[in-house]
């Protein structure tokens, strides 16, 4: 296949890295490529970056905006794609020469439209911290939604199961896309907009193959929104769980996969407990103790762990959720403060 795949990346303030990440996409060896870079109101030499290397190749294009976040930058840039197929590019990563290849080569032109790799997270440096390779694996019809989406919500009680919800080093069907008026959602509102997308997405897709690839170099950035400190981390972490369940309840999903579905959800909620509690470490204990007594006492997170297996977690995360479920509030803040959460 030579279809045209359209590659958006959204980019704001990462003068750092953009270079080396536009030089990724550049050298690929799959070329019939368009690069569509969305400046989204960058402060420093982002948008200068972008210029330059759209004046410099015909197919780079480089677009500014006033600032809107991550998920309405990635929907300006579908609004301008041409490609038959996209994928997204964040932009403190790059790309192995063959990772696009590598993902058109999954497609078959035919039952598959929808491809999805794995990639390698790395210091700033470079260096590989580990690498995530996928099973090589085909999900047709009922079984895209029914189990590889289910597995994107987050792991089983009792396993690490989980399948990346991002939606990096995947490329997807811009027929799909267009047809059903999919967009992403803004993540200062939903904490997880990837997932959000899948959800909408992936209700459409006929065929997903799974390929081995970890072309896709992901950044273990610092400063990335994922890591900065959030004060409404907590409620935006509740919220989203509240959103999410009441979006799998109006859809067709089986009995057991939306049972299957809540768990996940609510594993990955603990998961964002944790990094709300944990981002608390720089404050005054006294400041700590009141945050942790609040989250203690949030009605829908003791609800949650209420109807939770917590038996069936792994040790360090069973005593995580027992202390908040027995309001252990002190001990809690202690482990914040020494950073054991």
């Amino acid at each position: 296949m030579n279809s045209l795949v359209s590659i958006v990346v959204p980019i704001y303030n990462v003068e750092k890295y953009l270079r080396k990440c536009i030089e990724s996409l550049v050298d690929q060896t799959y070329q019939n490529i368009e690069i569509l870079l969305i400046d989204d109101g960058s402060t420093d030499s982002s948008g200068k970056i972008c210029d330059d290397y759209a004046e410099t190749y015909s197919f780079v294009y480089s677009f500014h905006k006033a600032n809107s976040g991550l998920g309405f930058t990635r929907n300006y840039g579908l609004e301008r794609i041409k490609g038959e197929y996209v994928t997204f590019v964040d932009s403190d990563d790059y790309l192995g020469k063959n990772a696009i290849k590598r993902l058109v080569a999954g497609l078959d032109g035919k039952s598959i439209d929808t491809v999805i790799g794995g990639y390698s997270k790395v210091k700033d440096n470079g260096e590989v911290l580990y690498t995530r390779e996928y099973t090589e694996s085909i999900f047709r019809h009922e079984s895209i939604y029914q189990k590889l989406f289910v597995s994107m919500l987050g792991s089983s009680p009792n396993k690490h199961n989980s399948f990346r919800p991002s939606v990096w080093n995947s490329l997807y069907s811009c027929k799909i896309i267009k047809k059903n008026s999919i967009i992403f959602a803004s993540e200062r509102k939903l904490i997880s907009e990837d997932i959000v997308w899948d959800s909408d997405y992936y209700k459409f897709a006929k065929g997903v193959r799974i390929i081995n690839s970890s072309a896709y170099y992901y950044r273990a950035n610092p400063k990335s929104l994922s890591k900065s400190y959030r004060p409404d981390r907590f409620e935006k972490s509740i919220y989203f769980f509240m959103y999410m369940v009441d979006k799998l309840s109006k859809l067709n999903l089986a009995n057991k996969s939306f049972t299957e579905a809540r768990l996940r959800l609510a594993k990955t909620l603990f998961i964002n407990v944790r990094s709300s509690l944990s981002q608390l470490e720089f404050m005054p204990i006294r400041k700590i103790i009141k945050n942790v007594r609040e989250i203690c006492s949030n009605a829908d997170l003791n609800e949650v762990i209420k109807n939770y297996p917590i038996d069936k977690l792994a040790i360090r995360q069973r005593l995580f959720v027992l202390l908040i479920k027995h309001k252990f509030i002190l001990i809690l803040s202690i482990l914040i403060k020494v950073q054991v959460i």
